[in-house]
């Protein structure tokens, strides 16, 4: 039985998903299978696997198109490791990225999921800039109510949690953020200080296409942790919480009237009695500091 699976969801990516698995397959570190769902894909990704004829790489088709998510659970069912490391069709995954995860965990029993730094590149493979993602549960956890702290692609996680957990369909197209939200409730989790993923942006990616959707789900995923830190919130409240966690809070910064609401709303919310339970007045104080280098 292999240690890990590395899992990809495919719909449609014939285009890069060579150039994908040979980043994977080109890992120093050998003990995984690469698990492929495809979500009933219309172009020739299934031939272009099979090209590759490696025992390590496991195909699976759905018989139409499922979704993500669905996809998703149908891999966490199918995976036979003891980790699930997560990548897409249109990444590449650099450097040691699976040692350093595995070994991460392995010697770190009460992290549940670990994520790495990553290049962000365009569809010809230029990177546009690299994310050096945070490290500290305690700082990552409370930042996941404020934005993604992880790249989906980056995530090498324990297979045993994650099928507890599940993704949820309720929050396709951020299905992640939900997820990664409920890991740091019932384990620690970080970000290592690896180079370990080239994730493409460009507009055919899934984020792109869907980016209507993905906003609706993102609104109800806030406003319900907002609702689980006792948060009584407005309308105009949560557009504010969603303009943060979309990176669009810096018009906010150059007019005052919206500069003092946005202010005013950051207060509330760590003036939460829930926060200061969990926390301590000091550390979310230390936090209030920095808060303008993390999303501003």
């Amino acid at each position: 039985m292999p240690e890990t699976t590395v899992l990809i969801p495919s719909y449609n990516g014939a285009k890069y998903i060579q150039s994908a698995l040979q980043s994977v397959l080109s890992q120093k570190y050998t003990d995984y299978e690469i698990l492929i769902i495809d979500d009933g894909s219309t172009d020739n990704t299934e031939e272009l696997v099979k090209t590759l004829d490696n025992k390590r790489i496991r195909y699976y088709k759905n018989e139409s198109n499922m979704g993500i998510v669905a996809s998703l659970n149908r891999g966490l069912d199918l995976a036979k490791g003891k980790y699930i490391a997560r990548m897409d069709a249109d990444d590449l995954m650099l450097g040691d990225r699976l040692q350093s995860q595995v070994d991460f965990l392995e010697k770190n029993k009460n992290y549940g999921m670990v994520g790495c730094w990553y290049h962000t590149i365009d569809e010809n493979g230029w990177i546009i800039h690299t994310r050096k993602t945070l490290t500290d549960h305690d700082t990552l956890r409370m930042s996941l109510i404020f934005r993604n702290q992880f790249a989906h692609s980056s995530v090498t996680m324990r297979t045993e949690i994650a099928r507890k957990l599940r993704y949820d369909p309720e929050f396709q197209y951020c299905e992640d953020h939900d997820l990664w939200i409920r890991f740091s409730e019932v384990c620690k989790v970080t970000n290592l200080s690896i180079l370990g993923l080239s994730y493409r942006w460009y507009s055919d990616n899934s984020c792109n296409r869907h980016q209507r959707d993905l906003k609706i789900r993102v609104l109800s995923l806030l406003s319900r942790e907002l609702e689980k830190l006792d948060i009584i919130h407005s309308v105009e409240e949560l557009k504010l919480h969603a303009a943060i966690c979309f990176g669009l809070a810096g018009p906010f910064l150059s007019e005052a009237i919206k500069k003092e609401g946005l202010d005013q709303w950051i207060c509330k919310i760590l003036n939460s009695p829930v926060l200061n339970k969990r926390y301590g007045a000091k550390w979310l104080n230390d936090f209030h500091k920095k808060i303008n280098d993390l999303f501003f």
